[in-house]
């Protein structure tokens, strides 16, 4: 096993599932791009789609989102919150898009 851990080492190789911490300008591109219609520009949850979902976007500067930890909260953007309109974005954004976008919406919680 060691050997092995040494060969991958030498060969560049990393793990695809570690991302590196969140960039909060790159995850306000992502944001702009992919969640602002329906979480709104400043993460209330009242951008022009978020509107009309029943039930409503998230607003991410309410109480009950603030409770949320980070780990829920990658858990909602990475597999989507049923029976909501969340959807999954795993697979659709890289790893690293989601630790940006997570980076960014922290910033909005506060």
């Amino acid at each position: 096993l060691w050997s092995a851990m040494v060969v991958a080492g030498l060969l560049g190789w990393t793990p695809a599932a570690v991302a590196a911490p969140g960039d909060t300008v790159k995850g306000k591109a992502v944001y702009e791009k992919s969640c602002m219609a329906c979480h709104g520009p400043q993460g209330k949850g009242d951008g022009p789609t978020g509107k009309v979902l029943v039930p409503p976007a998230a607003d991410f500067t309410g109480a009950a989102s603030k409770k949320k930890s980070e780990a829920d909260l990658l858990t909602i953007i990475e597999n989507g919150k049923p029976p909501t309109a969340m959807v999954a974005w795993k697979g659709q954004l890289s790893e690293q898009d989601i630790q940006n976008v997570l980076a960014y919406v922290k910033t909005l919680r506060k």
